[in-house]
């Protein structure tokens, strides 16, 4: 604007951009002439020179699929709009550009993509076309610090990042006078169940495999804390292949205050007589240490499982992820007391509420 502009007001849009009007409206000066040209708000360069210099520019650096979650991460905050072009979602992303090895997300049977598209479309600007399969909704993009994320639900299925749903507090069996304790703060907590798709995890007694057990526990630990308020992030929702790196990254991309790992244990069929719970940190961890040993106490206080130790060790989840972070081994799937209750849903409830509630008890610092 020219210094014989009249005064203007700014608003910003619930689509992301800003609104420039003249103070009263438009018709508060009717003399008031319009800029001959106009320049861009984030560049300084000339009205004729619409390139955005690449030092300004935001790299796409990666684009995960986990769970019914698509995440698309850059280096810097990104400004992007969205709109349906037939039965593709698209969304376009201004002043960015492609990272050189960008590698989109695989696209199986069961992902709720069936097609991904990612272009640089020229003028700085990058278009993601994401089209869902039947019976798959795009419930909209949110933004996160770096990065944006697309919900694909299916139905009846809410996004994991809303506010959670009015309800009781629920009780842990065996307390049924004591609610689980809710936090006072919105918290962001990431929960990983291990293995999933092509890797179904351990091979246990009568064939039970680990992805489905560690499965059903992490949603239930979900649901349990999302009611205590706390915002919850799943690695995966279902059975799909994520790979150790996007389940770490997950986790600093929503800043979470801690990770917990999901996993149900096995040894050799010859050796039923080794059963047991194993919570695990990363070595020197002091605080996932902390994390560690309430879970621990807390299922130990509540289930009847052998306890076989907290212990440190360098599993990649926990050792690459910078808050608190823990890797609860369920129970033994070749033992002969743990596969009994590993493939009973009502045990695996109870499990899910014990580790919800030391979880709970950690971020209320008990």
């Amino acid at each position: 604007m020219d210094k014989d502009s009249p005064d203007w007001q700014a608003s910003v849009s619930r689509f992301g951009g800003i609104v420039l009007l003249p103070k009263g409206g438009p018709s508060a000066n009717p003399s008031a002439r319009r800029p001959g040209a106009t320049t861009s708000l984030t560049t300084r360069s000339s009205p004729s020179n619409s390139v955005t210099p690449t030092s300004r520019l935001a790299t796409i650096q990666r684009i995960d699929l986990g769970g019914r979650q698509l995440f698309i991460r850059a280096d810097r905050p990104i400004f992007y709009a969205t709109r349906w072009r037939g039965s593709t979602y698209q969304i376009t992303i201004n002043a960015a550009r492609l990272t050189a090895d960008l590698q989109g997300p695989k696209l199986g049977d069961s992902s709720p993509l069936s097609d991904i598209q990612v272009e640089e479309t020229g003028n700085n600007t990058v278009t993601i076309s994401a089209k869902p399969r039947d019976g798959v909704r795009i419930a909209g993009a949110q933004r996160l610090t770096n990065a944006v994320v697309l919900n694909l639900l299916k139905p009846g299925e809410q996004p994991i990042v809303e506010s959670p749903v009015s309800s009781p507090s629920p009780s842990f069996p065996g307390n049924p006078d004591t609610p689980l304790p809710r936090v006072s703060n919105r918290q962001v907590v990431v929960i990983d169940p291990g293995h999933g798709g092509p890797d179904p995890g351990a091979i246990g007694i009568g064939g039970v495999r680990e992805t489905d057990v560690v499965l059903d526990i992490g949603l239930e630990v979900s649901r349990i804390l999302q009611r205590q308020g706390v915002v919850v992030y799943l690695t995966r929702t279902d059975e799909r292949d994520v790979d150790l790196p996007p389940r770490v990254s997950l986790a600093e991309r929503v800043n979470a205050a801690l990770f917990v790992s999901i996993h149900a244990n096995a040894i050799s069929m010859s050796r039923p007589d080794i059963n047991g719970l194993e919570t695990y940190h990363a070595p020197g961890a002091y605080l996932g240490a902390r994390l560690a040993r309430t879970i621990h106490s807390t299922i130990l206080s509540n289930l009847r499982i052998r306890d076989r130790g907290v212990r440190g060790a360098r599993f990649y989840v926990i050792r690459k992820t910078s808050m608190p972070a823990t890797l609860v081994e369920t129970g033994f799937l070749t033992g002969q007391e743990d596969i009994v209750n590993l493939r009973n849903p009502a045990w695996r409830k109870q499990m899910a509420q014990a580790i919800a509630q030391g979880i709970l008890n950690f971020l209320n610092g008990s």
